[in-house]
């Protein structure tokens, strides 16, 4: 059975992923859970459990500090984060932010991926 830690983990990652996948926008500003309301398509609710909000407010600071594009945090990245801003997390938090990047750098290359496809297949299609 796993922990109440691990199980928070596993919440807080499937939480960064679907906002990756759902809610960030693309480069025309739009994101796909407007695309699927458009057409009448349903798009999963992102949940972020209570317990872990500090958690999640804490990955979304550190990602917006990302120096290039979907690098992965580290942990001297959250060592500095965490010392600057006087933050002492547990370990098991690390942990936590750490699948959450996991999940984050998931999300974003398959979104990449998915845009590489469109645009080769957009390519031979005006051929």
């Amino acid at each position: 059975m796993p922990s109440s830690f691990e199980e928070l983990t596993r919440k807080l990652a499937d939480a960064i992923y679907l906002t990756v996948r759902y809610d960030v926008p693309d480069s025309t500003g739009d994101t796909r859970r407007t695309r699927n309301e458009r057409f009448g398509e349903q798009s999963p609710e992102v949940r972020v459990p209570e317990r872990g909000e500090h958690v999640w407010d804490w990955f979304w600071q550190l990602s917006a500090r990302r120096k290039s594009g979907p690098e992965a945090l580290t942990f001297a990245d959250v060592g500095d984060w965490s010392r600057l801003l006087l933050v002492d997390p547990l370990p098991q938090e690390v942990e936590m932010l750490m699948a959450m990047d996991d999940a984050y750098l998931k999300a974003v290359r398959e979104d990449q991926a998915a845009a590489r496809q469109r645009a080769i297949e957009e390519a031979r299609s005006r051929k």
